[in-house]
């Protein structure tokens, strides 16, 4: 059993190793190393004291609980490393901001309350004992503001991540090369755990003595990072961080504004003659601001446009005229493959185009195909 913990620990290391020795390596990709060795290092201590940890968690009184009050703080900054993470892939931000320092405070406080309650006692750290100290109950408030503080954390990426993959369709016409299965993939284990620790956590006051709890939690990390280990080994991209456009700003800095544009029923006429003569659409990496430039206005005059008076987000009003095209290509020219009129008509890969013509026509493309032929 113990010796998951000791592969776990090795893994988590090793992955980061790789990053950083990664080369063109950013910000984002430190944060995950140090993130993985501060994952690494609770299962580290725990196969190396695994005998003194299962006593510990018996509540024996005479087995000194030190080296089990390491692991909160290091659980205290799981989830703020997430957040920190997932902000700094979205944001594309070069380099650390010391405003980040601040999601560690929780960590901070918790280091000073419990080394001036053991120096305030004069207690040798290594015979300093949780159970038996008066403080007991004090301290052990930190292990529900620590779950408390996870799911904050997990929560505040999820939110993070969609807003922004909302604000990636207002603005761009293709999503193949800005793939956030990642970020998403990696919020989903970081729950995993999270609900594996709080229900653990829940059971360990009546049935620490016949489950070893403990070794539940860490089974449940040891997991995730194999998981981790499995997409960064098989998947080649799994470590590229996404480089994003500043063309989402304008989006931003404009959201929560109410934005007058002049002549708005003149707008949308000309936009959709500009749509149907020019066939911009046709071009497989069109964003919002080319098109803007193209009917010479400001793009997030374009976005209030189409998002506030046609009700779409650029990605699907640019790839309705795409699959419009595609139905009108397989009408008039039999000679071509599906997958040839896709990409003339501004697709650029054949998973998106068959998931984008499903999602609008109700139809698979080889389906609509047999349709159109009976």
């Amino acid at each position: 059993m113990k010796a998951i913990f000791l592969v776990g620990a090795v893994q988590a290391f090793f992955l980061a190793i790789l990053l950083f020795s990664k080369k063109n390596k950013i910000t984002a990709d430190i944060i995950l190393a140090i993130w993985l060795i501060v994952t690494g290092i609770p299962l580290l201590l725990y196969f190396i004291n695994y005998e003194s940890y299962s006593e510990v968690l018996n509540f024996s009184e005479s087995i000194p609980t030190y080296l089990m009050l390491i692991n909160i703080p290091l659980l205290l900054i799981q989830a703020p490393f997430l957040f920190i993470y997932v902000s700094y892939i979205l944001k594309n931000i070069k380099s650390f901001n010391p405003i980040y320092l601040l999601h560690f405070i929780p960590v901070i406080a918790f280091i000073l309350i419990y080394w001036v309650i053991i120096g305030f006692n004069n207690y040798p750290y290594e015979s300093f004992n949780l159970y038996a100290h008066k403080y007991y109950g004090f301290i052990l408030m930190f292990f529900p503001l620590t779950i408390l503080s996870a799911f904050f954390y997990i929560f505040r990426s999820y939110t993070r991540l969609k807003k922004y993959k909302t604000n990636l369709y207002k603005q761009f016409s293709y999503t193949e090369n800005i793939d956030f299965r990642w970020l998403r993939n990696l919020i989903l284990i970081t729950l995993f755990v999270w609900i594996i620790f709080s229900f653990s956590s829940f059971l360990f006051s009546k049935y620490h003595t016949k489950i070893n709890i403990h070794d539940i939690d860490l089974i449940a990390i040891s997991i995730a990072i194999f998981v981790l280990g499995y997409f960064g080994f098989l998947r080649t991209d799994i470590f590229i961080s996404v480089d994003l456009s500043d063309e989402l700003k304008p989006a931003e800095k404009n959201e929560k504004k109410k934005i007058i544009v002049p002549d708005v029923e003149k707008q949308i006429n000309e936009l959709k003659a500009y749509m149907e003569n020019k066939k911009p659409y046709l071009q497989s990496k069109l964003t919002i601001k080319q098109l803007a430039d193209m009917l010479s206005i400001q793009s997030y005059q374009l976005s209030v446009i189409l998002n506030d008076h046609l009700k779409k987000n650029f990605f699907d009003f640019i790839n309705e005229y795409r699959i419009e095209e595609v139905k009108n290509e397989i009408k008039y020219n039999k000679n071509y493959t599906l997958l040839g009129i896709a990409y003339d008509c501004g697709f650029n890969s054949k998973s998106s185009f068959n998931r984008i013509f499903k999602n609008y026509t109700g139809l698979t493309p080889s389906e609509y195909l047999k349709e159109t032929i009976s």
